[in-house]
């Protein structure tokens, strides 16, 4: 592939709640394009663009797909984001180096919770969006419902540019409502026939006609009064003011078709190719200098190199990092800096890709989308750029993950295979996140839904390790109440030869929540020796950290050693390392053991439907509203919720608002669990010390 001037380059992401046809349109855009030589199929197994095990077996897209190919003399690069709302990350980051979007809509479904989703970042992304009416040939189909769904739910400078001929099976073309000309697909969908528009829908086009006309005149001042005056624009005024009015988003053309057939993919390519905005239009990508001070690139080939990775993926060459040159150009072997993490990387061959197929190229210009192998050093959002004129620009935010569980390797001897191999896949997906309870010694895997985490789990399946999905530990801390004076621990032991002594005596109170630990010696009058002192408060910290009544860390306790014995020759460190150990469990069950559970802070996104729904499943998971705010068309609600009762929050939460709602979770302070509940824990924990 050549390449190709700043101005010539078309970046578009198709975006769209999952299953609504997609990447099936994807698949006719490269078959249109002579890219491929037949009409890639996801439901046949044989996308160019769904081509990983996981994708072809849920018949998904579960990662963005980058396709590069030519249409009237422009280069349009092509993201195929996910659709499922688990990866929507993806889809985000996707449309964040994008110049436009194309919303894919589903004829017989309409408007779904992705597909608002996927709006709302288009919305805060400012992004250009066009809308394509997809699986026009299926049963239920209906163009004008679906059009006055996106105008009510979405936006009202929704408006038709083409009108369906046929309905459902008998689907057979469109009508273009600026050129008043209809086309008509035959074949493989590659040939179009131009003819008159059918006399039936003379009036439904007048009328689409006007509203079109409209939303095109409000672009521009002039434009407006013209269309006043005159009710008509010329031609070119249209031309013009379409690809006005869609990158200042005053328009929102719809468009319609079946990807699957190939049928309506040829005028939106040309729609994007005439109408859509090219990164020469722009602004200049903010970030900082060397000096930390603020910098900005323009997309402009004379200006310093400057690039960023929005995506990593697994290839055979080793892994691929997709990029966005912003500014400059960016030459094949060039040597560059990736300034976030202040390392010199060789650019080596710059790869074209159409899915997993790769074509070299020399060189690209600013705004083009390209892909490099085996950085060394480089990972998702880090910046590449010019030696002599260092620039970073911000890190994409990626949000906390809202579901955990715990690994549990299926081989003995895995866990470091597992961590390992979890690195590979995390490098490639910067939404999963995986720690270690230090607790529990559980590994644990959080990602944005039950979903997201199976998917990695199959990954690793892939990649040689094996491992069980196991709901996590909640870690619960163990503390008291009560207080106590002068319990003994005694340690002696006989055995032939050289014994075992030491004694210790203990008073034990609460301290304040959230102080810790704190050890008095109080000793006199050498009743223990001061060597052996250190040794108590060893054993009683080797206790704490295994816990008394559930087997959980013991935290808040104030431990005062008052008194002690010990023997001339059998008493040694080892000995009142046990006597602490013994005294402060004897001591501990006195004091009326408590146990404290870990809540969480909860910010849920709802519609206003939805509220009273959440609120009282909030307080059923003996949680506390703490306050409600208005964002958009959407309520933010505030909330404090035990840990246990959120393990399972983003099923819930999909449940209750039929996939609307989101949240995000972060740990906020422990509590003291509710008795019946503490007891019950407690009661498990003996069961469990007795079988061992």
């Amino acid at each position: 592939m050549k390449k190709y001037d700043t101005k010539d380059i078309r970046n578009v992401a198709l975006v769209s709640h999952g299953g609504a046809g997609k990447t099936s349109l994807a698949e006719a855009f490269l078959y249109d394009a002579k890219v491929t030589t037949r009409l890639g199929s996801v439901d046949e197994g044989n996308s160019s663009l769904d081509c990983e095990p996981e994708e072809m077996k849920r018949k998904i897209t579960l990662s963005t797909a980058l396709a590069s190919f030519e249409w009237k003399k422009v280069k349009v690069n092509v993201l195929d984001t996910p659709g499922d709302t688990n990866f929507f990350v993806d889809t985000r980051a996707a449309m964040a180096v994008a110049d436009g979007a194309v919303l894919v809509v589903s004829a017989p479904d309409g408007v779904q919770v992705g597909t608002e989703k996927v709006w709302q970042y288009a919305e805060e992304l400012a992004l250009p969006l066009a809308v394509f009416v997809s699986k026009m040939d299926r049963e239920r189909a209906d163009f004008d419902a679906c059009l006055a769904g996106l105008i009510k739910t979405l936006s009202p400078h929704c408006a038709a540019l083409q009108l369906p001929i046929g309905k459902e099976a008998g689907f057979a073309g469109v009508v273009d409502v600026l050129a008043q000309k209809a086309y008509r697909f035959t074949g493989d969908g590659r040939e179009v026939k131009i003819e008159d528009v059918p006399a039936d829908l003379a009036d439904a086009l007048k009328k689409a006609r006007e509203a079109l006309i409209e939303r095109v005149a409000e672009s521009d001042d002039a434009l407006m009064t013209k269309y006043l005056e005159t009710f008509e624009l010329a031609e070119e005024e249209i031309a013009t003011g379409l690809q006005a009015a869609i990158g200042m988003r005053k328009l929102f053309p719809v468009l319609c078709g079946a990807g699957a057939r190939n049928l309506g993919a040829q005028p939106l390519l040309d729609l994007i190719a005439n109408a859509f905005p090219s990164p020469a239009t722009c602004p200049p990508m903010k970030g900082k200098d060397a000096k930390d001070a603020d910098a900005e690139r323009k997309p402009d080939e004379a200006e310093p190199l400057s690039a960023q990775v929005f995506k990593s993926i697994g290839a055979d060459i080793g892994r691929l990092s997709l990029l966005r040159v912003y500014s400059g150009k960016l030459v094949a072997d060039a040597n560059i800096l990736n300034s976030t993490r202040d390392a010199k990387e060789r650019a080596g061959s710059l790869y074209v890709l159409v899915g997993k197929k790769r074509e070299t190229i020399p060189e690209v210009a600013a705004g083009d989308l390209i892909a490099l192998a085996k950085l060394k050093d480089t990972r998702t959002g880090d910046t590449l750029c010019d030696e002599k004129a260092p620039v970073k620009f911000p890190e994409p935010q990626v949000p906390n993950p809202v579901i955990s569980f715990a690994l549990k390797p299926k081989s003995k001897g895995d866990e470091d295979k597992v961590a390992t191999k979890l690195n590979d896949i995390l490098a490639e997906d910067p939404a999963l996140k995986i720690t270690r309870d230090q607790a529990s010694k559980e590994i644990l895997l959080s990602g944005m839904g039950q979903g997201h985490v199976e998917v990695a789990v199959e990954k690793l399946k892939r990649l040689g390790v094996e491992v069980d999905l196991l709901p996590p530990k909640v870690p619960y801390l163990e503390s008291i109440k009560g207080r106590i004076k002068g319990v003994e621990g005694k340690h002696k032991k006989q055995t032939g030869g050289r014994g075992q002594f030491g004694v210790c005596y203990l008073d034990m109170e609460p301290n304040p929540r959230g102080t810790g630990f704190e050890f008095v010696d109080a000793i006199f009058g050498g009743a223990i020796p001061r060597q052996f002192i250190p040794s108590v408060e060893k054993g009683i910290r080797d206790r704490m950290s295994r816990g008394v009544v559930a087997g959980f860390p013991v935290v808040d306790v104030k431990v005062t050693l008052v008194d002690g014995k010990y023997h001339d020759v059998d008493s040694d460190s080892r000995s009142f390392e046990f006597a602490g150990s013994k005294g402060f469990q004897a001591a501990f069950k006195q004091c009326k053991p408590i146990l404290l559970e870990p809540i969480m802070k909860l910010e849920i996104t709802c519609p206003d439907e939805n509220m009273g729904d959440i609120m009282g499943d909030i307080n059923q998971k003996r949680g506390r509203v703490l306050g409600m705010d208005a964002r958009g068309r959407n309520q933010v609600i505030m909330a404090n919720v035990p840990m246990s009762e959120c393990l399972k929050y983003a099923a819930d939460l999909r449940s209750m608002t039929a996939g609307r709602g989101t949240f995000t979770m972060e740990q906020s302070h422990y509590d003291e669990l509710p008795s019946n509940l503490a007891e019950k824990i407690m009661a498990e924990a003996k069961v469990a010390e007795e079988e061992e």
